[in-house]
């Protein structure tokens, strides 16, 4: 192989080279915007699960609230109508003596 040859197969070899390394930096570049675009789809499945799973837990816990809200009522109510007939009872019996003094008089 003359020099020429020589020098000319050492060009198309560093020709190759550099489109190689130019492929591989162009694949390379591909390969890390790919990676950046499925972390933001992690990243954003991850948030829209979490604002779900949120969503649910504070689903949850107004209905617990609010069944907890309507058994204090009940309750409330219960023990107001029971403060309600101890009291009449009393009135009633407190009535029933002061006729009693007044009729014996």
């Amino acid at each position: 192989m003359s020099g020429i040859d020589a020098v000319k197969r050492i060009v198309e070899t560093e020709a190759k080279a550099r489109k190689i390394v130019e492929d591989a930096k162009t694949r390379a570049q591909e390969v890390l915007q790919k990676a950046a675009r499925d972390v933001e789809a992690a990243r954003q499945a991850i948030l829209d699960q979490a604002q779900r799973q949120r969503d649910e837990v504070l689903s949850r816990a107004k209905i617990e609230a609010e069944a907890e809200a309507g058994k204090s009522d009940s309750d409330t109510e219960q023990t107001l109508a029971g403060y309600q007939k101890a009291f009449q009872a009393r009135k009633d019996e407190a009535v029933d003596r002061a006729v009693q003094l007044i009729v014996r008089g």
